[in-house]
């Protein structure tokens, strides 16, 4: 069995619990509480049972707090992924996106689709071009988009083998005849 050397004491809980209280992330949260708990003498199965994340995870943040404090308990992610662009991009993206059409500022060699509305392809080519940023996930730039004030339409679904309302129309017409 391990042997625990960590413990807090009681100024350090006080520190804890305050930032629990003042945090307004629930990933930060649980940490707080998990390191809380696990310095004050909780089994790791309670504190797993607890927080919901696994023994490794705990002994984790517990290290991270040994080495860096509170500071080591904020996670890396932020969302918006990861902020790769400013609020001041993000406005200007905005202002492109309301004032132009994608064949306005964009060539059409680089270009994906070639429509005067905006798709998420264009959204990636442009965002590369104006700000060098890349997202991995589509819908990164979906959220641009819809930041922007444009709605997601799905297409009108168009039956091939059934005839167009000309060819009914003169079908009927030609019936009629008969």
């Amino acid at each position: 069995m391990r042997t625990r050397n960590f413990w807090i004491n009681e100024s350090e809980e006080g520190a804890v619990r305050q930032r629990e209280a003042e945090t307004r992330n629930v990933y930060e949260l649980k940490r707080l509480q998990a390191v809380r708990l696990y310095g004050k003498g909780s089994s790791l199965e309670q504190i797993t049972e607890m927080v919901g994340s696994s023994e490794r995870s705990i002994l984790r943040w517990v290290s991270d707090y040994q080495r860096d404090g509170l500071n080591g308990l904020k996670p890396g992610w932020d969302g918006q992924n990861a902020n790769k662009l400013s609020s001041t991009a993000r406005a200007e993206i905005r202002r492109k996106v309301a004032q132009y059409r994608p064949d306005q500022v964009l060539p059409n060699e680089v270009r994906l689709s070639q429509g005067e509305f905006w798709t998420v392809s264009d959204m990636q080519v442009a965002v590369k071009r104006w700000f060098g940023v890349e997202y991995t996930c589509q819908d990164s730039y979906r959220t641009l988009l819809y930041e922007a004030g444009l709605s997601y339409h799905r297409t009108e679904g168009v039956y091939r083998s059934k005839p167009s309302q000309t060819a009914v129309a003169d079908f009927e017409a030609e019936f009629e005849k008969k």
